[in-house]
């Protein structure tokens, strides 16, 4: 992957290399015409200005990018510790962005970090980035992606089986004799979201009298948790008896909702949460979870992306890696009973 250099863009528009860089930086003093050819080369070569001089025409950088989902979650933290565990031990440094679960920031943060000239980017997609990443990696950018499996097979990625935890949530509530199922999380445009949510929607279609409802919770925070259990415990309908919150945050807020109004947890309701956080073992009912090691991810992540940049990916097959989900049995589904430490390994989804 050659990046153009300032000195291509010269070279292709038949002027000086300090004729490219006036254009960059002050326009105004470069002719109409030159700026035209200029303009051109640029546009036909796909070169990228960069605000780090000394690699307009090198390209080196000791430097990657991160853009995380949302760090109001703790599981992109621990991502994010592990990528800079990675790039210290190999003598890099790390950029970090958080796109807050908005495209527009995502792609904003791709852009500066293109521009930056990082040597490649790890990013936490919100929503469908191969057309651009495909274009930056033209353009000399190596990426991976996380969060989802890519369908390019250019496009290296690793993900946690979402679709596989959400049936493994799902299947520990129905086998614990619960049958009024809810689903709190959203928005379903965000593919963690779906998958997990499908996932648990084929373990429920599995058993005739078991149902699966949805409250969203579109913030995916405690507080979002919070008000859905609320909602729950005192819009006057059946309740539900199990709970299926899309996050550990959602479901603690869940668990604290139900529990302010007098709901039994796990008694009357049993709540699941998913991603692995500490804080969901420490909290006062300690909270079920499908746990995805995110240390597992960061660090896959960016042993893979030093494949891209190396250009040493053996295949397309070795571009995508899943990490799989376990459940781990706490007090919030399981009671006094439960074996707070209690884990058991993930099982492949059955059809429905």
């Amino acid at each position: 992957m050659k990046r153009v250099a300032i000195t291509d863009v010269a070279l292709a528009a038949g002027v000086s290399r300090s004729t490219v860089s006036n254009y960059l930086n002050r326009p105004e003093i470069v002719s109409a015409g030159a700026r035209d050819r200029i303009a051109r080369a640029i546009s036909e070569l796909g070169f990228v200005p960069s605000e780090a001089a000394r690699n307009i025409s090198s390209g080196d950088s000791n430097t990657i990018g991160y853009v995380a989902f949302e760090f109001t979650n703790p599981f992109s933290g621990v991502i994010a510790d592990a990528i800079e565990r990675r790039a210290a031990e190999t003598g890099r440094t790390v950029m970090i962005g958080n796109s807050a679960g908005s495209a527009e920031r995502q792609l904003e943060y791709l852009q500066l970090f293109e521009r930056k000239r990082v040597a490649g980017i790890i990013v936490a997609t919100v929503d469908e980035l191969e057309p651009q990443l495909a274009a930056m990696r033209d353009r000399g950018t190596a990426s991976v992606i996380t969060g989802r499996i890519s369908g390019n097979p250019q496009q290296a990625s690793v993900s946690a089986a979402d679709a596989e935890g959400g049936y493994l949530a799902a299947q520990h509530l129905l086998d614990l004799g619960r049958r009024r199922l809810a689903f709190v999380g959203g928005p379903f445009s965000v593919q963690q979201v779906s998958e997990r949510f499908d996932g648990a929607s084929r373990a429920v279609r599995a058993v005739p009298d078991a149902s699966l409802t949805v409250l969203r919770a579109d913030e995916r925070t405690m507080n979002a948790g919070f008000a859905a259990g609320v909602e729950m415990a005192t819009r006057g309908d059946q309740l539900p008896d199990g709970v299926f919150a899309v996050n550990d945050l959602v479901g603690l807020g869940v668990v604290r909702g139900l529990t302010s109004f007098g709901v039994d947890v796990p008694r009357d309701v049993a709540v699941i949460g998913f991603d692995g956080d500490e804080i969901a073992a420490v909290s006062a009912i300690p909270l079920s979870t499908i746990s995805t090691p995110g240390e597992a991810i960061g660090e896959a992540a960016f042993d893979m992306l030093l494949q891209e940049i190396d250009g040493t990916a053996e295949s397309s097959a070795t571009r995508h890696r899943v990490i799989p989900p376990q459940l781990v049995v706490r007090a919030s589904t399981a009671g006094d009973a439960a074996d707070q430490g209690q884990s058991a390994p993930a099982e492949r989804p059955r059809s429905a």
